[in-house]
């Protein structure tokens, strides 16, 4: 008896393709993760972006309204300030459209002037970095264990041509310079940029001071090719970007910036209001009523009520909101005062300071001559932890 099998034909090549199964771009290495960690790494899960306020959400000090900065100073969004020389060259304003899914607030800069600079000049939008943030997730300054960042961020300009910036250690020696080409001017385009470890240099480990700086430039002459590696260096932006700040009139629209480590550009980490509000408080915050602006309102609401504080008598410690990062400069005003260094004291302004400040709360606060126990004092406070 003879039998007979048959088999269906079998293409050798087809089925070692099938081996072959795409899995993404980090597919293959998520699969050979030893521990639940690796996988988190290799997906960036968790608190990622190095960046505070990257999408220009919290406006504590200024709730949308333009300023033109004269020198360096935070006078707009939180965390973003001009470092400027020389001063009153561009304007900054939060401004909000639903022109770009996702980020209903930007950053607006626009040049006042066709300014020429002059030698070791610059009009920079900068974030300082706090250095136990920046080294605990890039390992800069520690050789091989330094990490690669991926900068992100949405900007539109009024002319289009080559963008630039900086990303520096706190003592301005390393510097990376990259630079961009914005294809299209008065349209949102999304940008990447891959910043190589940087392996040696002072980054300040494990501390509550400045341990980088990050800036976006307008133009400066403290440049240098970009795109390049690190350079032993201070270094604010290309050699051979777009001068915005000579075009008068040119604007530049920013938000969606996100520093985060490794190799690959991830979406944008929208975390909520209320967690970015903090991050932010850290550094500064104020008494007044979201959307008042400090110094102007009259609203009760916007000041702090208590007994009397008198002569070095405290009641007790009267904690801030959030932790600062360090003790902080702090500006009292009697309630609906532009005047700086008052309480209001049985309905008359009176002179007074704070006393014992720590990075938690301030002790008390001593009136001038002249306060009456059990009198009542209402004031309105800004507490300022910035680099």
């Amino acid at each position: 008896m003879t039998v007979r099998i048959t088999k269906p034909e079998f293409n050798l090549r087809e089925k070692i393709s099938e081996l072959d199964k795409p899995v993404g771009l980090k597919g293959s290495e998520l699969m050979r993760s030893e521990t639940p960690q690796e996988a988190r790494n290799l997906i960036g899960a968790g608190r990622k972006n190095l960046f505070i306020n990257g999408d220009m959400r919290i406006d504590q000090r200024s709730n949308g309204s333009a300023s033109t900065p004269s020198g360096t100073s935070y006078t707009s969004v939180d965390r973003w300030k001009a470092v400027i020389s020389p001063g009153s060259k561009f304007s900054m304003q939060r401004k909000a459209d639903a022109s770009l899914p996702g980020f209903p607030f930007y950053m607006r800069l626009t040049s006042l002037a066709a300014t020429t600079l002059g030698n070791s000049q610059y009009q920079l939008f900068w974030q300082t970095i706090e250095s136990q943030s920046m080294f605990d997730q890039t390992g800069f300054g520690s050789g091989s264990n330094a990490k690669h960042l991926s900068l992100s961020f949405w900007v539109r300009s009024s002319v289009a041509g080559p963008f630039s910036g900086s990303l520096e250690n706190w003592d301005q020696n390393r510097a990376f310079v990259w630079e961009v080409d914005i294809n299209n001017k008065d349209t949102w385009e999304h940008k990447t940029v891959l910043i190589p470890p940087c392996t040696d240099g002072s980054w300040y480990i494990a501390s509550n001071a400045r341990g980088a700086y990050f800036m976006f430039s307008l133009g400066t002459t403290i440049g240098s090719a970009p795109n390049v590696g690190w350079v032993n260096a201070q270094r604010l932006g290309s050699s051979t970007d777009i001068r915005r700040i000579g075009i008068s009139g040119c604007t530049v629209d920013l938000t969606g910036c996100q520093l985060e480590v490794g190799k690959v550009a991830t979406e944008f980490e929208h975390r909520p209001y209320s967690e970015e509000l903090i991050l932010c408080e850290r550094y500064y915050q104020n008494s007044f009523i979201e959307g008042n602006v400090p110094g102007t309102s009259t609203a009760m609401g916007d000041a702090v009520i208590t007994t009397s504080w008198l002569d070095g008598n405290a009641p007790g410690p009267n904690p801030f909101r959030t932790a600062m990062r360090t003790a902080p400069t702090v500006t009292l005003r009697a309630r609906g005062s532009t005047t700086t260094g008052q309480v209001t004291h049985n309905g008359s302004n009176r002179t007074a300071s704070a006393q014992q400040i720590g990075s938690k709360g301030i002790a008390y606060i001593e009136t001038g001559a002249g306060a009456a126990a059990g009198a009542f004092n209402a004031f309105t406070f800004e507490l300022d932890a910035e680099f």
